[in-house]
């Protein structure tokens, strides 16, 4: 009937007809596949969008593992630690030098394995406190001593643990392995996530063990990386991703983004197309120059999302949107500028807490070598004042009844001559007993015997004074002192590396002493230090004469020259050179730090030169330097204040 009715019409009304149902036809078509394309798009921008939030995960993870390396390095460093297990301590000990660190460290997880496999302590807190771990292959690496970081896989009920593992090490040997880890449970995820729309779910097998939302326990997770989840009344566009353990293990971990605003857009999209498909021929071409245009419209402002999530992926957290429309796409870049903002504000929290950590280290580093070296210093000074103390009573005794016995041996000596002079002609047996006795050979050397007697105590009360002005226990920590006396001081107590050995001559000591006002400072501090630099230069001469033959130092001998002046109104200077090989500039760049030194094990700390300069620096405001010696060898130079600023103002 549809036919012959339009057989019926005019020809006028038939070619309206066939153009209007081809504009018409053109016009759906153009429609439905911009509505297609238009979806396509915003799908993949969606899963790139999905993509970069897994991305973002994975550097977020790695983020978590460097800190926890640092802790781990930490640790192993910790002189307590490494103290308690190389006196073989025992478990208790252990566990109170680890507990407060790891409390203070905030770990979840701390283990150490012994070099024969015996694990001697495992401290497990906060979710970890019942978790029982698939720890094989990590308890070998660590009784191996490897350095190594990854996913340490547990049983039900407990989450996987992110650990670092590193050796624990003396000045000698492997000590122990050190295992530490947090815990990859909901709130680990819950900080990564922030406040973003995302949800993080960790997964170990088919076992959920951690997640920021609540999930069924029996819920199956798609086998493939990218797939859609539904949960609820809420759908989700999930993301897979894996994090290796040990023994080949694996644990994932899925991050849920919300399908909602997509399936909005989606909506209205459709609906978008349904509205067009209700409006008539007359509005066709217009339709489709308008549809056109808010097509290539929508298609920029998703290609400018895409480009922006993409320059987030890379790492540029600054990136942001102009929103100049707010419907769905401008809620969609409201929401990742949002999440950037947020993301930078977390980079920048995570790098400002990188920095702190390592300045707490250092500063750590800083404190264990002060107190390292005040206790060596508070022990050898009541060495030495002891010894000094032990040694000063008896030859008191010694040298102050040298005098009397000089006086009695002369008065004997006279009786015995008045003798010989009423008696010149002994009897035979008494005459006999003189000459076995060699008497005149006795009055003779008697008098250099104790003259020779006289010469050594006063030189045991000498070198007896030189250690108690030396360790300065006896005096106010603070006060005005003879530099020159500290330097002759030294001298005294090093008098046994520089007289003649068996294969070299005596160390020369050239002394160009100016004239100094005694300085204030810290006596005792300072004493050490000039130790430390003139053992230093001896050590020195000494590893250059190896390759050198007796007869070759003896023309050029080994010599230590120490000049002091006054420079300015407030300021003496010291400097202590040698004629030694000299230390190269890559070197000598480094001879001022922590624990670094280029003697055997053994025969060096690393610190003497630091504990110096800080000494020189901080407690007395002053500088030290080295440099070249113009004549060969090394030149170490100490400018320090007369009087320090607190005392002038």
């Amino acid at each position: 009937m549809l036919v012959s009715r339009y057989r019926k019409l005019p020809s006028s009304v038939k070619l309206l007809t066939s153009l209007l149902a081809s504009f018409l036809g053109l016009w759906t078509a153009g429609t439905l596949s911009f509505a297609h394309f238009a979806q396509i798009s915003l799908e993949r921008s969606t899963e790139r969008e999905i993509e970069d939030s897994a991305s973002w995960l994975g550097k977020s993870l790695d983020q978590q593992q460097q800190v926890l390396n640092l802790h781990a390095r930490s640790l192993s460093e910790n002189p307590q630690v490494v103290a308690a297990l190389d006196k073989k301590a025992d478990r208790s000990r252990l566990l109170q030098v680890i507990l407060p660190l790891q409390a203070a460290l905030k770990l979840d997880l701390v283990r150490l394995v012994s070099p024969q496999g015996v694990i001697l302590i495992s401290s497990e807190q906060s979710s970890l406190a019942n978790a029982q771990f698939q720890d094989t292959a990590a308890n070998l690496a660590a009784q191996t001593g490897l350095d190594l970081s990854g996913v340490l896989l547990s049983e039900a009920p407990a989450p996987s643990a992110l650990t670092s593992l590193i050796s624990v090490k003396s000045s000698e040997k492997v000590l122990a392995g050190l295992l530490v880890g947090s815990g990859i449970d909901t709130a680990m995820l819950q900080q990564i996530r922030g406040n973003t729309s995302l949800h993080l779910v960790a997964l170990q097998g088919d076992r959920i063990t951690a997640s920021t939302l609540e999930v069924p326990p029996n819920l199956k997770f798609p086998k493939t990386l990218s797939h859609r989840l539904t949960l609820g009344n809420e759908r989700y566009w999930v993301k897979m991703i894996e994090r290796s353990g040990f023994d080949n293990q694996v644990i994932k971990l899925a991050v849920l983004k919300p399908t909602a605003d997509f399936e909005q857009s989606e909506r209205q999209l459709w609906l978008l197309v349904g509205s067009f498909g209700f409006l008539g021929a007359a509005l066709v071409t217009g339709g489709t120059i308008l549809g056109f245009r808010m097509t290539q419209a929508l298609s920029d402002r998703i290609q400018g999302l895409t480009q922006a999530t993409r320059r987030l992926a890379a790492g540029d957290l600054s990136t942001s949107i102009a929103v100049d429309v707010h419907d769905d796409v401008g809620q969609l870049a409201d929401s990742f500028n949002q999440m950037a903002m947020q993301l930078d504000a977390r980079d920048r929290l995570v790098n400002d807490q990188m920095h702190q950590l390592e300045s707490t280290l250092e500063e750590l580093h800083q404190t264990q070598s002060q107190m390292l070296q005040r206790e060596k210093m508070s022990a050898l000074g009541q060495m030495v004042a002891g010894v000094a103390h032990e040694i000063n009573n008896p030859i008191t005794f010694i040298s102050g009844n040298i005098d009397y016995l000089d006086r009695y041996t002369q008065d004997i000596l006279k009786l015995l001559n008045a003798y010989q002079v009423q008696y010149p002609d002994p009897p035979s047996d008494l005459q006999q007993a003189i000459e076995a006795a060699e008497l005149d050979f006795i009055v003779a050397d008697l008098a250099k015997i104790l003259q020779s007697v006289k010469v050594g105590s006063d030189r045991i009360r000498e070198i007896v004074l030189s250690l108690r002005n030396f360790s300065r226990l006896d005096e106010a920590e603070f006060k005005s002192v003879d530099l020159h006396q500290g330097i002759e001081n030294t001298l005294m107590i090093l008098q046994h590396r520089l007289k003649v050995a068996h294969d070299r001559p005596e160390i020369q000591i050239v002394r160009r002493f100016g004239i100094l006002p005694e300085v204030d400072c810290y006596a005792g501090q300072i004493n050490q230090v000039f130790m430390n630099l003139l053992s230093n230069a001896v050590d020195a001469l000494e590893e250059g004469n190896q390759a050198r033959s007796f007869q070759t130092l003896t023309e050029h001998p080994n010599r230590i020259e120490i000049r002091t002046e006054k420079m300015g109104e407030n300021q003496v200077q010291i400097t202590i050179s040698d004629n030694g090989t000299g230390i190269p500039e890559e070197i000598r760049s480094r001879l001022f730090d922590p624990f670094f030194t280029t003697k055997p094990v053994g025969k060096g700390t690393g610190l003497g030169l630091s504990i110096s300069y800080q000494v020189i620096t901080e407690k007395h405001h002053g500088k030290l330097w080295c440099e070249d010696n113009p004549g060969g060898g090394t030149r170490f130079v100490i400018q320090i204040p007369v009087k320090q600023a607190a005392m002038l103002s």
